[in-house]
C-alpha cells in the first residue's frame, strides 16, 4: 500500500514538473462574463465576408473583434456551422481564440438566431501571454441588431 502511494506521488510531481495538465503546473481560473455584439462592415478582413465587434464583461474585460473564416450548412435544416478566431483587447493585454460553432438561422423570421460555440484559446500579449484554455459562448444575433451572449470556461497560464 505505501508503494502504490509513493509511486502515486511520484508520477503527479513527475506530470506537474513535465507541464503535464495538472492543476500543480499551471495557475486554472474560471472564466464567466457577457459578450455584446454587432455587426462589422467596414474593416472586415473576414474571407467570407462576415466580422461582429463589441464588448466583453467579466473576467476578459475589454472590446474584441470576430472574424468569420469559413461557414457550412449542417445536416440540420436551418443550422450554420463556422469558424473564425476572436481577438480581445483589454487594459491587461490581447487575448485570442480560434472559435468554432453553429448558428441556428433558420429561426430569424421570428426573432434572433440561436448560436452556440467553443473557443480555443490559443494565447495572448502582457498578462495573458501563453494562456491557454476555452470558452463556451451562447446567445443569440440578428445582423440587424447584433447579439448578445454569455460566456463560461477556463482560462489557464
Amino acid at each position: 500500500m505505501r508503494r502504490l502511494l509513493l509511486l502515486l506521488v511520484v508520477v503527479v510531481v513527475a506530470a506537474a514538473a513535465a507541464g503535464g495538465g495538472y492543476a500543480l503546473a499551471s495557475k486554472d481560473a474560471q472564466a464567466h462574463g457577457s459578450l455584446r455584439s454587432q455587426p462589422l462592415v467596414e474593416g472586415c478582413t473576414s474571407p467570407i465576408g462576415f466580422c461582429t465587434v463589441g464588448r466583453a464583461s467579466g473576467t476578459i474585460k475589454g472590446d474584441f473583434v470576430f472574424t468569420a473564416f469559413r461557414s457550412a450548412p449542417s445536416d440540420t435544416p436551418g443550422v450554420v456551422l463556422y469558424t473564425g478566431e476572436i481577438v480581445f483587447q483589454t487594459r491587461r493585454g490581447e487575448l485570442r481564440c480560434q472559435d468554432a460553432g453553429a448558428y441556428n438561422i433558420g429561426e430569424l423570421e421570428s426573432g434572433p438566431g440561436p448560436f452556440a460555440s467553443v473557443c480555443t484559446i490559443t494565447g495572448g500579449t502582457g498578462d495573458w501571454a501563453g494562456a491557454t484554455g476555452h470558452i463556451r459562448t451562447h446567445g443569440t444575433f440578428t445582423l440587424a441588431d447584433g447579439g448578445n451572449s454569455d460566456y463560461e470556461g477556463v482560462i489557464s497560464r
